[in-house]
């Protein structure tokens, strides 16, 4: 199989989710020992796509991979033999979503991932790998993926320097509200800082160079926003008035989308 599927989009993972909800429904119906043959069969006749009033026939969806783009070189795949023929019903719809998933996620992408582990190995032994779980293995290659801090991390394994110490004001209202951001503020934050939106293994100890704080010169008082030097994880932050001010410029920072000097 030479086809290269496309990747599998919002669209089509709504439609399947759709799909094992109506067939859930279906199983429920032919297991209730409560019903009749024939009050089985109007259930589920009356059956119709989650949130629509469509019958899943009226969609006149076949056993095919129809992929979103024409970039891809072509219209239409068959997830199996003669599926132009074989049209999507209550029947065959565990069936079709088995097929249209293992398409996506393994048989249509199989030439192209045996490709990527031939590369892969070339550079690190896929051997060496097998020491590791999914999960030790995700952590070495992303990195914390949800960034979590503590007080004492911060205070421990960031560097104040140049017009803050650890026991400044500006510095310890910066822990602060370090601490009280959301996982995505947190997210949002590292990226503005060091250039990626994870840590390392081992979180804040191992990022490096260390982040770095120091004070930020200048006019502006509080409506001076912060900045950065990316490559060596350097925050410049101005002296606020209080921490609800320092919260307020820096998200409003850490939101901004772009590429600066400072």
């Amino acid at each position: 199989n030479t086809t290269t599927p496309p990747p599998p989009t919002p669209s089509l993972a709504k439609f399947l989710s759709s799909l094992d909800v109506l067939a859930e429904q279906k199983r429920s119906i032919l297991s209730d020992t409560t019903l009749t043959e024939s009050q089985k069969q109007e259930k589920l006749d009356g059956l119709n796509l989650p949130g629509t009033s469509a019958k899943l026939e009226d969609l006149c969806v076949f056993f095919q991979f129809t992929p979103s783009s024409n970039v891809y070189g072509y219209t239409e795949f068959d997830l199996k033999p003669g599926g132009q023929h074989i049209p999507l019903s209550l029947q065959n719809i565990e069936e079709y979503c088995d097929l249209s998933r293992s398409f996506c996620l393994d048989t249509g992408i199989k030439r192209q991932m045996e490709a990527f582990k031939g590369g892969f190995n070339t550079v690190f032994s896929l051997s060496h790998v097998k020491m590791f779980t999914p999960q030790e293995y995700r952590l070495l290659l992303c990195g914390e993926m949800s960034p979590d801090w503590s007080r004492d991390d911060l205070l421990e394994y960031t560097e104040p320097k140049f017009g803050y110490t650890r026991e400044s004001t500006g510095f310890l209202n910066l822990v602060e509200v370090l601490v009280e951001m959301s996982g995505a503020e947190r997210k949002n934050f590292l990226q503005f800082a060091t250039g990626c939106s994870s840590l390392p293994p081992g979180g804040l100890a191992n990022l490096n160079p260390r982040l770095t704080v120091v004070r930020k010169e200048g006019e502006g008082g509080d409506s001076c926003l912060p900045s950065v030097n990316t490559c060596v994880h350097y925050l410049k932050l101005p002296e606020y008035s209080s921490k609800q001010v320092l919260r307020e410029r820096l998200l409003q920072s850490t939101q901004e989308k772009g590429f600066h000097l400072n």
